[in-house]
């Protein structure tokens, strides 16, 4: 058998700001929202890009007491505000699926709609928008500004995710090369927090009902990986600070895990707003 080589590839695309309408609304379950949204007549089409499962959008939200959303335009490759324009609000969502596109071959295409998953929880400016959501509304999407492509000759995939993760994870069944297992667990924090996912054969999903912190780091060490598994999580950011570590402290037969075989993303940290994914997992 060929050894894994566990890469991730990268691909680039130019920055726009697009406006969109919800175009239709789905219930999944009791706290998460399917909204579908079609980009305004001429706008730049969405790229999609198979296996790159951590696509992500800028989701910019119209004012909560005015209604009135203010979108930037792009000015050598950065968004940029109109003079004396107040920012809009915005949060990272993962491009869960795309539709009415133009085909460009297996890996990628492009499309005029995209379905984004939102998770309905407390009142933040996402999850109320989301909340009250119907067809008509307007929003904002900037990006995605690239896609990273998880590697593709993995033996076994082991997914790790908490509920805002769970589009990610829908991506995963739906896209990772057939023949290949997965191990997929997801925390949420009682059963309203599940949904229906994706059929695949050789997939194993498990549903645990906690918030403990250190319950997909727990998971993972049920699932010790072995030579050429992969390794992929994301959620709450302290939770996969200890992720991140239980995978060091695995390892393969006494040797650590090589940094290609483990990929860990803190989608937000407890007690702040807005955080940006993109710091590290500390911050």
């Amino acid at each position: 058998m060929t050894t894994a080589t566990l890469q991730r590839d990268r691909q680039l695309h130019p920055l726009h700001v697009r406006r969109a309408t919800v175009s239709a609304v789905e219930h999944l379950g009791e706290r998460m929202r399917r909204i579908t949204l079609a980009l305004e007549h001429g706008t730049p089409p969405i790229p999609w890009v198979r296996l790159a499962v951590g696509d992500h959008v800028k989701v910019a939200f119209p004012h909560p007491e005015t209604g009135q959303l203010t979108l930037p335009t792009v000015v050598d490759d950065r968004p940029q505000l109109p003079e004396g324009a107040q920012r809009p609000v915005t949060r990272d969502y993962t491009v869960r699926a795309t539709s009415d596109g133009d085909d460009e071959g297996e890996d990628a295409t492009a499309a005029q709609r995209v379905s984004i998953d939102f998770v309905v929880h407390g009142t933040g400016p996402a999850s109320t928008w989301a909340s009250q959501a119907s067809p008509g509304d307007t929003v904002g999407l900037l990006g995605p500004r690239g896609s990273m492509t998880e590697p593709r000759d993995a033996r076994r995939y082991v997914c790790l995710a908490d509920e805002t993760a769970i589009p990610a994870i829908g991506r995963w069944l739906e896209e990772a090369p057939e023949g290949i297992p997965l191990e997929v667990v997801i925390q949420v924090p009682d059963a309203t927090g599940i949904v229906p996912l994706p059929p695949r054969d050789g997939a194993r999903v498990t549903w645990l009902m906690d918030e403990a912190a250190d319950t997909l780091a727990q998971a993972l060490q049920a699932l010790p990986p072995a030579p050429g598994d992969y390794v992929w999580a994301a959620g709450e950011a302290g939770a996969m600070v200890q992720v991140r570590r239980t995978a060091a402290e695995l390892g393969i037969g006494g040797e650590a895990l090589a940094p290609s075989a483990v990929q860990v993303d803190g989608y937000w940290r407890r007690g702040v707003a807005g955080r940006d994914h993109h710091q590290p997992l500390e911050s």
